[in-house]
């Protein structure tokens, strides 16, 4: 295998993930950095954001977020290094997972990377949870062919953010501050307490019942946790579960370095 230095990056909504892919034997990942985005997101984020990073031999990306945040990382690519960044697409079939929607592309390529990070990370039946800026939930099951996994399909809710915002931009009477209360399930005596309990419920509830009702047909299921809010909702949940912060780069790592064997 060719030994490459391979920048992989994370773009979410509201913040940029990235790591160094020492593309080897052992195809070392480096620790993952993350800075959240300014108000406007310009090139000279991404150019001070990685600034003391050493030149790579390619940039691959997983970007869910705006057009003019993507344009913002190209150009800064291309400033810092004089490389074209590589966006992922996700595909009906690679990296061992077969992708369930009937137009592939339509899939987030981050919750596609999140796949193949979670697959190749435990090789088993997995229910993947990405807690952002919206809460997506992806099923993979053994195809029982070998090395190969297939895609159920998923779910999609707004993020925990995304649901209190929705209150405070749709209501009149229920003002609410945008720091949340310490996390609770329980009721509680307070406006803000009572938005903040109802909104981790439904996060962890949708969450539970989904590992509930795949486990009746996978019963050594396992359930990853990746995104902003995981460490969070984990605490509040009452399966068993994996964190994972750095799935998406996982997923990045393991395209990386098939498409060079290939």
């Amino acid at each position: 295998m060719t030994k490459q230095i391979i920048l992989l990056v994370d773009v979410g909504n509201s913040s940029v993930k990235w790591s160094l892919l020492n593309v080897t034997s052992s195809n070392h990942l480096s620790e993952m950095s993350q800075q959240q985005y300014p108000e406007k997101t310009s090139v000279s984020f991404f150019v001070e954001s990685w600034a003391d990073v050493d030149k790579p031999e390619k940039v691959l990306v997983s970007c869910v977020a705006s057009e003019q945040v993507w344009q913002a990382l190209q150009q800064a690519c291309d400033q810092l290094w004089s490389i074209q960044a590589e966006k992922v697409v996700s595909v009906k079939e690679g990296f061992g997972i077969v992708n369930a929607y009937q137009q592939p592309s339509e899939l987030g390529c981050d919750r596609w990377c999140a796949m193949i990070g979670a697959y190749h990370e435990i090789a088993t039946d997995l229910i993947i949870v990405d807690c952002g800026s919206a809460i997506t939930i992806d099923i993979l099951t053994l195809s029982g062919k070998a090395n190969s996994a297939k895609h159920l399909g998923g779910y999609i809710l707004p993020g925990i953010a995304m649901m209190k915002k929705s209150l405070g931009t749709y209501t009149a009477n229920v003002k609410v501050p945008d720091k949340f209360t310490i996390p609770a399930l329980t009721p509680s005596n307070t406006t803000s307490g009572c938005v903040d309990s109802a909104i981790y419920l439904a996060a962890v509830k949708l969450i539970e019942a989904i590992f509930e009702q795949e486990s009746i047909q996978r019963r050594n299921i396992q359930c990853l946790l990746t995104g902003g809010d995981a460490a969070v909702v984990a605490e509040l949940l009452s399966i068993k579960y994996i964190v994972k912060p750095n799935l998406v780069l996982l997923g990045l790592a393991q395209i990386a370095a098939t498409n060079l064997e290939n």
